[in-house]
């Protein structure tokens, strides 16, 4: 899925992982903000304003456009402009209490460009004091993937993962772990037989007041949405992030890096044609600071290592501001350099406007 971005208060639907990893603390921060970014992918599926239908069942949406232009300076002098207004996200969301401690959640999105009317996800929830799990079509807790911007970052475009998997875990106010499993949809070609043989963790921490680590690993990053390799592939090569957030008064410091743990054969992934094969790898590094209850300004630095197609470095800025309360705007400039496989680096400037609507 693409487009982390902006929007406005908080958190519709359950999600029972996510609320392990912290996300109570974080409604209760959010709440007394009249303007906010999600910050994770997580928080934007939860995106919304809660509204009851019944006793048991709520329902959410999230609306954004985007209107952007960029300009792209290649090696050979050509220039190329291009520009475009989109939907950038329409979402909706319901979820149901079905008893004490077991929850459910359906969301449906549409991205023009990117995806038709679908189910983005659907899944069953179980949770008591201390334990939890998930079973359904989920995004598997393969990094976190921080941000303030509109853009999403180079970490969630490599590592993006949405499976149907079953996931179980234990997490109280210091630390949270889980572990899951699934039936990947890339197969390695030696072995053409149909079984559930991907599995992941994750783990989070909070040791001090202000400071989040973690770290997470999935045994095949070809199951990612990235799709780096074709449907059927010669070797696995398993995947691993790892993320802190430090969150000193007014201001917000992120970071993550998220990568294979070795290479690619040439066979299955080789982007620079040397016949060494490729082991992708991203980083993003954040800032953000919130002058007022109503405006963020941030920062960001990242880039990427064999990842074809993404810049080995981008940087730049965005603002957000909470126009009226459930209404949200935000400005955004990026500068990527590419590189051109030894003919000198490609450069590139965005520039994004979003509107977000929750209801």
């Amino acid at each position: 899925m693409k487009k982390a971005v902006l929007t406005l208060l908080l958190l519709a639907i359950p999600a029972l992982v996510s609320a392990r990893d912290g996300i109570d603390e974080r409604i209760e921060h959010l709440e007394e903000r009249q303007a906010e970014i999600y910050h994770t992918l997580a928080g934007k599926k939860q995106a919304g304003l809660r509204s009851a239908i019944t006793e048991k069942i709520t329902i959410s949406g999230l609306i954004e456009v985007e209107a952007g232009v960029a300009e792209t300076h290649f090696t050979d002098a050509e220039t190329v402009s291009e520009s475009d207004i989109i939907l950038a996200t329409a979402q909706l969301g319901l979820g149901v209490e079905l008893a004490e401690g077991i929850t459910g959640d359906l969301i449906l999105l549409y991205e023009e460009d990117a995806t038709d009317l679908e189910v983005d996800e659907a899944a069953i929830n179980f949770n008591n004091e201390v334990w939890f799990g998930r079973l359904g079509q989920q995004y598997v807790p393969f990094g976190v993937f921080h941000s303030h911007f509109i853009s999403d970052p180079l970490i969630l475009e490599l590592g993006e993962t949405r499976e149907t998997a079953l996931l179980a875990g234990y997490g109280n106010d210091i630390v949270s772990i889980s572990a899951y499993m699934f039936n990947g949809d890339a197969e390695k070609e030696t072995d053409r037989e149909d079984h559930i043989r991907d599995w992941g963790l994750s783990l989070r921490s909070t040791p001090i007041e202000d400071l989040t680590v973690g770290a997470s690993y999935i045994s095949d990053l070809a199951d990612s949405d990235a799709e780096i390799v074709g449907d059927t592939f010669e070797e696995r090569v398993g995947g691993w992030s790892a993320f802190f957030t430090i969150e000193p008064g007014s201001f917000h410091v992120t970071g993550e890096v998220l990568g294979a743990d070795s290479k690619f054969s040439a066979a299955d992934l080789d982007a620079d044609g040397d016949g060494q094969g490729d082991r992708p790898l991203t980083w993003n590094l954040e800032l953000a600071w919130y002058p007022s209850d109503v405006l963020e300004l941030s920062v960001r630095y990242e880039g990427s290592d064999e990842f074809g197609g993404h810049p080995e470095t981008q940087y730049g800025i965005c603002t957000s501001w909470g126009v009226r309360e459930n209404v949200s705007l935000s400005l955004e400039y990026l500068r990527g350099e590419f590189d051109s496989f030894g003919d000198g680096a490609d450069t590139r400037n965005m520039v994004t406007a979003q509107l977000g609507l929750e209801f």
